[in-house]
């Protein structure tokens, strides 16, 4: 996917059925191997292999793994259901997810028991 036009990947929703909500995560900002500009690129990559698009994007800059997902200041209103209807996540790896597997996998069934998709890059 990488060389397409990555920009036409982002839309409001539309109820599809394929309404990402694009996830992100930076313990600090200086991480060269996961910047933002990085994950970006790889959630949209994931989205366009599954048919999806981004309706919106969950950035806890500044944030530990070790806070709990649905905690976080961004990502966690959305878990909660507080921000709106989306029909998954997408990140660009499992680790912008949570830092343990608890946090991934309670992530990855709840996803599962709303009929939601959970989407990672690599």
């Amino acid at each position: 996917m990488r060389g397409t036009d990555l920009n036409m990947i982002e839309r409001p929703y539309d109820g599809c059925g394929k309404c990402l909500l694009g996830v992100r995560r930076l313990s600090r900002m200086k991480l060269a191997t996961s910047s933002p500009e990085r994950q970006r690129e790889d959630v949209l990559t994931a989205a366009a292999s599954v048919g999806g698009h981004i309706i919106g994007w969950a950035d806890d800059w500044e944030v530990s793994g070790a806070t709990d997902p649905m905690t976080r200041p961004k990502l966690g209103p959305w878990l909660r259901d507080e921000r709106g209807p989306y029909d998954g996540l997408v990140a660009a790896a499992v680790d912008r997810l949570g830092r343990n597997v608890v946090d991934c996998l309670n992530t990855g069934y709840k996803m599962r028991d709303e009929g939601k998709l959970l989407v990672t890059y690599g």
